[in-house]
């Protein structure tokens, strides 16, 4: 036996016996664990797109040969294949027609590129909407839909015109023919 203790193989079996039991151990500890845990949940929701930023954005439609919609906004948020973007402190410039069009400015927006309608919200500070006949549109929120002509809001609207001022909640507005109907609570001043 003092002879098999002489050989250099052994000895290091022996040594390194006690490492490889704990090994062996520790394996079936945590086999045993996950069996009664169930199985290692692993995450299935797809990662986010990754967003780009975008500082001093332009955005201009053309429809018909004609382009109509102007937009600068100070950021814009757009994300990987995504129809919406986000705009933060805009001014937009839209030609409704030939004699007429509207300035709006606003805190925040969304252009829906694919439906093509505008959202602009004002979280601190009233959206403010232009007309050049000189009328003016404020609410905390407009939506403008290109395919029908039609900017629509639930919230409080003040129409403001020469020696007319209006207040409301809720609108549906034409804005190429200049009709606008207030839905409820409507107050009217006339200056004289």
């Amino acid at each position: 036996m003092l002879t098999l203790l002489r050989k250099r193989s052994i000895v290091v079996f022996l040594s390194l016996l006690p490492l490889i039991v704990a090994i062996a151990l520790f394996g079936f500890l945590a086999r045993r664990h996950v069996s009664y845990q169930g199985t290692v949940p692993t995450d299935t929701h797809p990662l986010a797109k990754p967003a780009v930023i975008i500082r001093n954005f332009t955005y201009s439609r053309t429809y018909k040969a004609k382009t109509r919609w102007f937009v600068k906004a100070k950021s814009a948020v757009v994300g990987e294949e995504q129809s919406q973007t986000k705009l933060s402190e805009l001014t937009a410039h839209i030609i409704l027609s030939s004699t007429l069009s509207l300035d709006i400015k606003s805190q925040q927006g969304v252009i829906d590129r694919v439906g093509h309608q505008f959202l602009v919200a004002g979280p601190s500070i009233p959206v403010s909407a232009a007309f050049s006949s000189g009328l003016l549109l404020v609410a905390r929120q407009l939506h403008y839909h290109d395919s029908s002509d039609t900017i629509t809001t639930k919230g409080q609207v003040t129409l403001i015109s020469r020696g007319v001022v209006i207040h409301g909640i809720g609108l549906e507005s034409y804005p190429k023919s200049q009709s606008f109907r207030i839905e409820r609570d409507v107050h009217a001043v006339f200056a004289g």
